[in-house]
């Protein structure tokens, strides 16, 4: 691909935003792969000037969509923020802001209770353990998942493998 000047970049910058938000570190891959560094880094400079890219706000959508829309946890959220180079001082103004609207506890019972509803409450050591996984996989901690599953733990049968096996993963 031919190198563009920094009108067509710029406009080619446009058409990806009104497809999608991107953070600037997104844009500017996409960017860098048919212009120069210092062409493409005039053109996000530019964007953010009009307002049109903006890392503070592409990161507060995504994580209130993270949150409400997918129940992911404050560590996935993190881990997909930072790998869209979002700054960790940024982050954390973002899931503050976020937890206030929806809180990661009230997120996490309702990861749960849909969990229980399609799979029906866990009644072998096995299903409890995929809760619990998928809990973790959501980026949940591990302290909040097991002081949420208590009630569970307390009612499923335990053999003694089972226990000897669990101990050390869930105490």
């Amino acid at each position: 691909m031919s190198l563009l000047q920094e009108g067509e970049l710029y406009a080619r910058a446009l058409r990806l935003l009104t497809r999608r938000d991107h953070s600037r570190l997104q844009l500017r891959r996409k960017l860098l792969r048919s212009a120069p560094t210092e062409i493409v880094d005039q053109v996000l400079s530019r964007l953010e000037d009009n307002g049109l890219l903006n890392d503070q706000a592409f990161a507060l959508a995504r994580a209130r969509h993270r949150r409400r829309d997918k129940l992911w946890g404050n560590l996935r959220i993190v881990r997909d923020l930072k790998s869209l180079g979002i700054d960790a001082k940024m982050i954390q103004s973002v899931l503050d802001e976020v937890e206030n609207e929806q809180r990661q506890i009230d997120s996490l019972q309702e990861s749960v209770r849909k969990w229980v509803e399609q799979s029906g409450q866990p009644t072998t050591v096995s299903q409890l353990k995929k809760l619990y996984d998928r809990c973790f996989r959501l980026g949940y901690e591990a302290g909040p998942i097991r002081e949420h599953l208590k009630s569970y733990f307390e009612t499923v049968e335990w053999s003694e493998q089972d226990k000897r096996e669990t101990d050390d993963k869930f105490e």
